[in-house]
């Protein structure tokens, strides 16, 4: 039986699409003086394009057949940013993940334990988590280093903290991961020469 949400869907396969983008949901508006007032309605979310590289039509089939199984916008699956699936310091995967141990009020600012001694959180990096039956996912937007007990100063992240989390949760740095769903009609296969497709696909993070 397959499992959701699936983890294997961006696994043996070449992809040249377009990175995470990180999506404010925002609205702006004009008061009759003409002042712009802007309006936060909730935390940003990460929007994802892929596009596979040529695919030999046996396998193109068998991504196809792996994404028709999400049925439409109903099944989850994990993805995460092509440029930076693990953290840039360590491409050998010998980081350690951590654990939250501190959230600024601001809640874009957050503390690790549980990290290697000089363990460096790089800027650009990602981590996640999971809280309250959901997946956070983050992009680190400032360097850190841990110091001798493993333990960071704060330092922000961005989209900032949604409420739920939990002090003590697990942060996953090696192989940080998100839940998306499809974007509703936007997978599309192109064959070139008879013998290769190319297939794009969209998807959404589950907020």
């Amino acid at each position: 039986m397959i499992s959701f949400p699936r983890v294997d869907l961006l696994a043996n396969v070449g992809f040249t699409g377009d990175p995470l983008v990180l999506v404010s949901r925002q609205e702006m508006s004009r008061t009759a003086d003409g002042i712009s007032i802007g309006k936060d309605l909730g935390s940003a979310i990460w929007l994802a394009s892929f596009v596979t590289e040529p695919l030999r039509n046996a396998l193109a089939l068998e991504l196809e057949a792996d994404l028709d199984t999400l049925d439409g916008v109903i099944n989850p699956f994990e993805a995460y940013d092509l440029r930076r699936p693990g953290p840039r310091a360590y491409p050998d995967g010998s980081a350690n993940d951590g654990v939250l141990s501190a959230v600024n009020a601001n809640n874009k600012a957050i503390a690790l334990t549980g990290l290697k001694a000089g363990q460096i959180i790089s800027k650009g990096d990602y981590l996640s988590f999971d809280f309250g039956g959901r997946r956070a996912l983050h992009r680190v937007s400032e360097r850190v280093v841990a110091n001798s007990a493993g333990v960071t100063a704060q330092f922000e992240v961005r989209p900032h903290l949604r409420p739920g989390w939990t002090l003590g949760i697990a942060v996953n740095l090696r192989a940080p991961r998100g839940v998306f769903n499809l974007a509703p009609g936007s997978v599309k296969p192109k064959t070139y020469n008879g013998t290769q497709t190319v297939i794009s696909f969209q998807a959404v993070q589950i907020p």
